[in-house]
């Protein structure tokens, strides 16, 4: 019983974190399109554009970015809704492409991209990456991906699913 009541546990967990996965996979399938270079760089280093801002995400940029750039991030968030945090997350790679095609290899990339974006204080700038910068991005074409998205988690949660059903019978 304890086993089973564990298994749940854990698939709740898997489950509560599927919306920001779908999110992040969105994510990585906009910067293969629209920035390749960076793209094929961060597929070098074996890691993807999700993994990285994975944090800032979660946390709508507060803990990355200066509040004076978070607060215009929100308005513009409030307005246009979540496919901001698409406009915001490909801009940072724009903004920075030169320095993310420098890392040789991902924490040395996550420690740039922190340090650089700690230091930005100029909103307009990124907005401006955002929303011209990146390119047209339809709500149409994010629902589309985001069903792309979606496919890929679904199959990756089932299979993590059944690894954990196979351990909780190996170990009766």
């Amino acid at each position: 019983m304890q086993h089973t009541l564990h298994l749940y546990q854990v698939c709740a967990c898997l489950q509560a974190a599927y919306g920001f996965k779908v999110e992040s996979r969105v994510l990585d399938l906009l910067v293969a399109k629209k920035l390749p270079k960076v793209a094929a760089h961060l597929n070098k280093l074996e890691t993807s554009s999700g993994a990285i801002i994975a944090p800032w995400f979660s946390n709508l940029f507060t803990t990355a970015l200066p509040a004076e750039v978070t607060a215009r991030i929100f308005d513009c968030l409030l307005l246009e809704g979540n496919k901001v945090m698409l406009r915001v997350g490909l801009a940072l790679f724009k903004y920075y492409e030169s320095s993310v095609c420098a890392a040789s290899h991902p924490p040395q990339l996550c420690k740039v991209l922190e340090s650089r974006a700690a230091r930005l204080y100029n909103a307009q700038a990124l907005l401006a990456a955002a929303f011209k910068g990146v390119g047209a991005m339809p709500t149409s074409t994010i629902q589309g991906l985001r069903c792309a998205a979606a496919a890929v988690v679904d199959a990756q949660l089932a299979d993590q699913r059944r690894r954990l059903e196979l351990a909780v019978c190996c170990t009766h």
